[in-house]
């Protein structure tokens, strides 16, 4: 298998740029609510804002709601990193996936610095 960065998941979503993540490496709780009113605002999903600690993607620490990606799972069983190393990229569930949330959304925005 190749190797596995734990800022990227097998969907391509950059963690680095991830709301809750960041509230997490930063120990930010405005960020950690700016999660929680996504959640909540864009999937009706309630969690507690002490919910919202992610260490990334393809980390043992990842995000409570992402820890049962279809695409993580799918990218393991063929023994691969990521979704793009795929003889099926871009199989029809992640295409429609990727159109919709990665890197659309939790995010902060490109202007904003990282560190």
């Amino acid at each position: 298998m190749e190797e596995k960065d734990n800022n990227i998941g097998c969907c391509g979503h950059n963690c680095g740029r991830c709301v809750t993540y960041l509230a997490t490496v930063r120990n930010d709780d405005r960020l950690r609510r700016q999660a929680q009113a996504f959640y909540r605002d864009t999937f009706h999903i309630d969690l507690p804002p002490d919910a919202f600690r992610c260490l990334g993607c393809r980390s043992d620490g990842s995000f409570v709601l992402c820890r049962e990606c279809p695409f993580t799972a799918c990218a393991d069983r063929r023994g691969i990193s990521h979704c793009k190393n795929c003889a099926d990229y871009p199989c029809p569930a992640l295409a429609e996936y990727t159109e919709k949330y990665v890197n659309r959304c939790n995010q902060l925005p490109p202007d904003e610095p990282i560190s």
